[in-house]
């Protein structure tokens, strides 16, 4: 049978049941979160799985079970599900395949065992379902003490700096809610150059919140991206930078963050830190330390903001692989 990845998903079904386990969160929380109606998030989720095992036929409670694969059941109808897999083979076969890629998601480590299956390294894992063990007794006096942290390698000594995937976990999930449970109903673009057309859906129904910069890709492209800003208190304002179906990056390319004007003047934010895999999503924070002050100015000065491709050292925005228009602050 041929490998069936998450990555292999339909877009909005590979967002809900990514954010179903990085977040750990049931779908009633989640729909709270991205103001989405919570059966939305269980179909698409529950249609993943489904997905996941294509060459099997899905059992009569194929939602009950998917369900509990991703901890949305309370611990009574955990127990039936179980009892379940237990009885059926074919329900158990099933759930081992859709299982099997899962765990290779961020947050898969909470997918529960099958019961009367353990792991192939012979440790039990918990179960969400399932209270979590005690903690392992503290090292013995006689053993080394643990190696030092390694410092972290220094930033980019380009003008903006590195743009590195940090905090706002949170408002990054919200906002990959828009870039892949929009469902795709967007016009595409008619002119040659790179549009900023606003998508059709309403903030409440994907997320979408008043001065987001959305960031689309020249005629043809299915490239789109997010910017959202992130204010962290004490004046500081950050953002969160997402994106789908974004061309990956090949050896020696490199991802930026430019702010432009009409003239042509740009501003370097920063360079992307994380290259874009082939999965085609995007996933980045800042600014970086050293423009944390200038940012809000820039962001206030600059008509269009620019995801480019560029060469290193580049003084000016190379190839647009999106772009979208930046907020009108002047009234």
């Amino acid at each position: 049978m041929p490998a069936s990845g998450i990555d292999t998903l339909a877009p909005d079904q590979r967002a809900a049941v990514q954010l179903v386990l990085r977040q750990g969160l049931s779908y009633g929380e989640l729909s709270e979160m991205l103001g989405m109606p919570e059966e939305t998030i269980r179909a698409r989720a529950r249609g993943g799985l489904e997905a996941l095992a294509p060459d099997l036929p899905a059992p009569a409670r194929a939602g009950e079970i998917a369900d509990w694969l991703l901890g949305q059941l309370s611990e009574r109808h955990a127990a039936r599900t179980r009892e379940l897999l237990l009885s059926d083979p074919a329900a158990k076969k099933w759930a081992e395949t859709v299982a099997k890629p899962l765990r290779k998601v961020p947050g898969g480590e909470n997918v529960p065992e099958l019961p009367g299956k353990s792991r192939s390294n012979g440790k039990a894992q918990p179960r969400r379902d399932e209270p979590a063990p005690a903690p392992e007794a503290p090292p013995r006096r006689d053993e080394p003490a643990p190696a030092p942290a390694r410092e972290a390698p220094p930033r980019s000594s380009r003008l903006g700096g590195a743009l590195l995937i940090g905090g706002a976990v949170v408002i990054v999930a919200a906002v990959l809610a828009f870039v892949f449970l929009r469902g795709g109903d967007d016009p595409e673009p008619s002119a040659d150059t790179p549009t900023t057309t606003t998508p059709t859906a309403t903030p409440s129904a994907v997320g979408l919140q008043p001065g987001d910069v959305v960031m689309q890709g020249p005629a043809g492209s299915k490239a789109l991206a997010v910017l959202r800003l992130v204010p962290t208190g004490e004046s500081r304002i950050e953002f969160a930078l997402v994106g789908q179906d974004i061309p990956p990056n090949a050896s020696g390319e490199r991802y930026s963050l430019w702010f432009r004007n009409e003239d042509g003047k740009a501003q370097l934010v920063g360079d992307l830190a994380k290259p874009v895999a082939q999965n085609g999503q995007l996933a980045s924070s800042g600014p970086g330390e050293d423009n944390i002050d200038d940012f809000p100015t820039w962001f206030q000065s600059y008509e269009t903001a620019l995801i480019t491709q560029d060469e290193p050292g580049a003084k000016e925005p190379g190839r647009v692989i999106v772009s979208g228009a930046l907020p009108d602050t002047s009234g």
